[in-house]
């Protein structure tokens, strides 16, 4: 089995977390964490006359099924892959055999993509709990993953109960 945990790191990322190692630990799953950064966030901005001299970091990762040169993809968010590399460290240290990914697109589209990619049997993701109105103007990605996802989600709710 495999399990797709698609982690927005906020607050209801441990939770998230929490529950799909539960989920792993009862179904010896192996879990794929993924982030997905929004597409407006795939350049840096910078002002050229404040900033002259900036260049991106030269850090760099490969997905980890992939032999082609050309997914080498930089990382302009350096902080989101240590603290992913981090969960994942934690995990396969436990004995649970997890892999991560950062990729940049529509959410939705991302995790539904992704967990097609990997053939994923479960899908897990944070609920932020807005309300009514803020879902209505701008929509929910865990709404619209369940309305497009043709395998099992489940919702970890944002005040989870830690036993």
């Amino acid at each position: 089995m495999k399990i797709l945990a698609a982690l927005d790191l906020s607050s209801v990322t441990n939770s998230v977390v929490v529950i799909t190692r539960k989920l792993a630990e009862l179904s010896s799953a192996t879990i794929s964490l993924l982030h997905v950064l929004p597409e407006e966030n795939q350049g840096i901005e910078f002002h050229p006359t404040i900033e002259p001299h900036y260049h991106p970091p030269e850090k760099y990762y490969r997905e980890p099924d992939s032999s082609e040169e050309g997914d080498n993809v930089p990382i302009l968010h350096d902080k989101n892959f240590k603290t992913l590399q981090n969960i994942a460290d934690t995990l396969n240290n436990d004995g649970i055999e997890t892999s991560f990914s950062i990729i940049h697109g529509n959410t939705i589209e991302a995790i539904l993509e992704q967990a097609e990619k990997e053939c994923a049997d479960l899908i897990v993701l944070g609920s932020h709990g807005h309300k009514t109105l803020y879902q209505f103007f701008v929509g929910s990605v865990c709404s619209g993953v369940v309305k497009d996802s043709g395998i099992p989600v489940v919702i970890v709710p944002k005040a989870l109960k830690q036993q």
